[in-house]
């Protein structure tokens, strides 16, 4: 990232750059949460993080859900038009091994490493011209990740399903590797569950489904009138509801299940081949659900988790108020009960003023180790929310992408986060202009980023320093 002298001495502990506060302009200041009055921060505005880089992924700037290797080296990420592979052995520097494309038919949104497998998804384009393509995931090696290799491809649907979306991957300590993958199914309404078999990469095979009661259309189950297709689910408001699954996260032998409407549904996976339900916690009706995304807060004690968070992707202006965190208690599993909820100022008011119409919450981290969670909230930005008092979360820190001038658009944007052990929060911004950066979470600093003129990287300039700089 290019860097201004001053910002340089600044990092050296010499001087301090001025911050440019135009560019920081506060919208839809309003009340939320009670009595108190709280800003949205602008396009560009940051602050408690520092920037150590950017990249474009060299055009491929509408980057997606991603993955960090173990050692924090290598980034893997979904582009849409396929995936990249980048190294970030050092974070300042950003560079590209590999760029593996798509078929024009199919776009990929999601990503998943475990040890040399990657896999990543191929879900069909809104483009009418395609007709024969089918959906699934594609396996590779990445051995060596600069020059990925195939192994084999799991189909889950034919067109005009749109098929595979979210996925995880999961090493069963029994049986080995396995997918678990959000897809259309034939004979099945919307997205269901379906379990594969990775442990010969070249032959992936099926081996379990769940679903929600109503979807297996094959086996006569009914839906009720008011259950909407995938395909205008996003645009439609109650008492319409949208039954569909949309993503998971794993954590030992448990998949929680963010199931949209249906808010959270907890899996025991002890038997990968025969998952059961444990249960269910859903907030709509009387709220818009749409639940985008779990997060486990990691317990200390090594158990199952205590808490988890969950996301509701409310983005447009109809959903007003738009999606916000959820903080559930899963103490006792049969039981879960929401104990705090976490919004941004702009959650409630909705302003219609503010460039940019996407500002509820979309992804969250999947793994929280601490009593901060990184989340990405669209138009809105990333944020780091303290749960240190799950009952009250509190903001404090925020990195609003400036606006994406190279894509002419009128606002910056948020998609996905990654918190690694070494300390690093990696983020993506999905949207036309968009692109990959590499974040430090940093108490003390505050002020402003803006692109250079070429429009490929960016300068920050502060207003503060972290105390006792």
């Amino acid at each position: 990232m290019m860097l201004k002298r001053g910002m340089r001495r600044w990092i050296t502990g010499l001087s301090t750059l001025l911050w440019l506060g135009a560019s920081t302009v506060a919208f839809g200041q309003t009340a939320i949460l009670g009595e108190s009055r709280q800003t949205q921060p602008g396009y560009g505005a940051i602050e408690n993080f520092t920037i150590l880089s950017y990249s474009d992924i060299d055009g491929w700037d509408e980057a997606a859900e991603f993955r960090i290797s173990k050692d924090g080296r290598i980034a893997y990420i979904s582009n849409y038009k396929g995936f990249s592979i980048l190294d970030v052995s050092d974070p300042t520097k950003p560079k590209i091994l590999s760029k593996t494309t798509n078929h024009p038919s199919v776009q990929s949104q999601y990503i998943d490493v475990m040890g040399d497998l990657l896999l990543v998804n191929q879900e069909g384009v809104r483009d009418d011209k395609y007709k024969d393509w089918v959906s699934g995931i594609r396996i590779y090696s990445v051995k060596d990740p600069a020059k990925p290799q195939e192994l084999g491809f799991f189909r889950t649907a034919l067109a005009p399903l749109r098929g595979t979306h979210g996925f995880s991957l999961y090493e069963d300590p029994k049986g080995g590797k396995y997918a678990f993958v959000a897809t259309q199914m034939d004979g099945f309404f919307n997205n269901i569950l379906v379990i594969v078999d990775l442990n010969d990469p070249a032959n992936p095979k099926e081996v379990a489904r769940w679903w929600y009661p109503g979807q297996n259309t094959a086996a006569g189950e009914k839906q009720p009138p008011n259950w909407v297709a995938d395909a205008v689910g996003l645009r439609q408001r109650l008492p319409n509801l949208w039954v569909s699954l949309h993503d998971m996260t794993l954590y030992k032998d448990r998949a929680y299940l963010a199931y949209r409407d249906m808010g959270v549904i907890t899996l025991d996976i002890s038997d990968v081949r025969n998952p059961v339900k444990v249960s269910q916690i859903k907030w709509s009706p009387p709220e818009e659900g749409n639940t985008h995304s779990i997060g486990i807060k990691v317990p200390a004690h090594g158990g199952r988790p205590d808490i988890i968070m969950a996301t509701d992707e409310q983005l447009t202006p109809a959903d007003c108020p738009f999606g916000y965190l959820h903080i559930l208690d899963v103490r006792y599993e049969p039981n879960p009960v929401q104990i705090g909820t976490f919004r941004l100022p702009l959650n409630k008011s909705c302003p219609p003023d503010r460039p940019g119409r996407r500002f509820g919450i979309h992804d969250i981290e999947r793994m929280v180790k601490g009593n901060i969670v990184f989340s990405a909230w669209e138009n809105s930005g990333f944020w780091a929310i303290d749960i240190s008092d799950p009952y009250a979360a509190k903001a404090v820190g925020h990195f609003v992408p400036p606006v994406f001038l190279r894509a002419k658009s009128d606002s910056g944007h948020a998609d996905d986060v990654f918190v690694h052990d070494n300390g690093l929060v990696f983020a993506t911004s999905s949207d036309p202009g968009g692109g990959f950066w590499i974040l430090r979470y940093t108490p003390g600093v505050k002020g402003t980023v803006s692109w250079t003129p070429d429009l490929k990287n960016v300068v920050v300039n502060y207003e503060s320093k972290p105390a006792g700089k």
